[in-house]
């Protein structure tokens, strides 16, 4: 679960955004540093698993963090769009990531793809779109259609079983969507 990461489109919606993309860009190279020294010094993974082990998903024991692909999808996405869809895109990836995981491994449905449930996806789009009410109503945001569009964008992608990381390919994906309308 990644709510944890909320801080990133709250400290990227009040920082200008070439400050933004700076701060984002300081918090990943220590990210990936930690998570580079965690697979492969010995001293460090063993501080690492003993301190966060039990935040890890089997698969992140010998291959990347999710937590540092969120961190470089939100780097890429802010790298990518203009503010208002970079807050919107990472802040759905986040809070919708955490409800999918909550309602779809506590609440039993159909799965849709390989570890993703209708419960789980149901969770995630309801979220998003409370999410894009909030967001409709602070300044110097975007239109409720495309704040929509977003949020069934997000829960489209998330669902699908993409080669890549849902963690960083979300985000962007999300992005990507929302510019056409």
């Amino acid at each position: 679960m990644n709510l944890w990461a909320i801080f990133i489109p709250m400290i990227y919606y009040v920082l200008p955004q070439r400050s933004g993309r700076l701060t984002l860009l300081a918090i990943c190279v220590a990210v990936v540093t930690v998570d580079f020294l965690r697979l492969h010094v010995n001293g460090v993974k063993e501080g690492f698993i003993l301190f966060f082990g039990s935040f890890l998903r089997r698969h992140e024991f010998t291959r990347l963090s999710g937590a540092t692909y969120l961190l470089l999808g939100c780097l890429v996405t802010s790298l990518l769009f203009r503010k208002p869809i970079v807050v919107v895109a990472c802040a759905y990836t986040i809070i919708g990531d955490t409800f999918a995981a909550i309602l779809g491994q506590n609440i039993k449905s159909p799965e849709l793809f390989k570890g993703k449930t209708i419960m789980g996806s149901l969770g995630f789009l309801l979220v998003s779109l409370a999410v894009a009410v909030v967001i409709y109503y602070l300044p110097d945001t975007l239109p409720m259609k495309p704040l929509i569009i977003g949020a069934i964008a997000a829960t489209v992608f998330e669902s699908l079983p993409l080669p890549l990381d849902d963690n960083f390919a979300v985000p962007i994906l999300t992005g990507l969507a929302m510019c056409f309308f």
